[in-house]
């Protein structure tokens, strides 16, 4: 999913917001920085969290990203790997009406299409969040901009992720350029993804006809994201109870 959902999804499962809970919530996607690996980012959630938790410090950020990640089994294990009885996850069997559109819209290979397309799905909840829930409009923006706390997280974080400090800050401000940190349309998501796109496989998407189908996902998704988003809180909370 994109920032603000997952924005939304930590303050519903804590009932509380912080600038640390927010850089948790969107760091297991500060991967598109090039610094760390999917498989750290997203797969050891549940170990960040055993980390901080044992020397005192810096634990609503762990909540936060196990909120994200797939292991424990945050939003994105049911966004992408599996939700009910579908074969992978809530936005690829939304997407498969939209992969043809997003195959040819992004200038892809065939094989590539149901992948991409679930991002277009993503982008629909964030635009549908965005536009419903103004809780956490500018949450985003302030946290990237706590420059102070960034650098006590990544002093902190560098040593457990095997890199150098230095690198574990820029994670924070370089991911920041990739996603829309104010308000939500689906031509800024539709840019904001031609530069992801453009930066991962060299390719430059239709950005109107992006923004077109983000629209369309919004259909696809108005009647069941709610209660999609409303069971993985209530999936995802469980792991918070003593």
């Amino acid at each position: 999913m994109f920032p603000y959902t997952h924005i939304c999804f930590a303050g519903d499962v804590f009932g509380q917001m912080n600038s640390e809970i927010v850089l948790g919530a969107v760091f297991p996607d500060t991967v598109i920085a090039g610094f760390l690996e999917h498989a750290d980012t997203h797969g050891r959630c549940g170990e960040t969290l055993a980390y901080l938790s044992g020397i005192g410090i810096f634990k609503d950020f762990a909540k936060g990203a196990v909120t994200h990640g797939t292991a424990p089994k945050g939003l994105d294990y049911y966004c992408d790997e599996r939700y009910l009885d579908f074969t992978k996850g809530y936005a690829f069997e939304m997407a498969r009406p939209l992969i043809d559109k997003v195959v040819k819209c992004c200038r892809l290979p065939e094989k590539m299409g149901w992948w991409k397309a679930h991002n277009f799905i993503e982008m629909a909840a964030e635009l549908w969040l965005y536009e419903r829930r103004p809780d956490y409009h500018g949450c985003l923006a302030e946290a990237l901009d706590s420059s102070d706390l960034i650098l006590a997280l990544s002093q902190v974080l560098a040593p457990f992720y095997s890199i150098p400090v230095p690198k574990m800050a820029m994670s924070f401000p370089v991911y920041g350029e990739y996603v829309l940190t104010g308000e939500v349309t689906s031509t800024g998501l539709a840019e904001k993804y031609g530069m992801q796109t453009a930066k991962k496989h060299g390719i430059n998407i239709d950005v109107p006809g992006a923004a077109n189908i983000i629209e369309e996902a919004q259909g696809i998704i108005d009647r069941t994201f709610p209660a999609f988003f409303n069971n993985c809180k209530q999936k995802v909370g469980s792991l918070f109870e003593s």
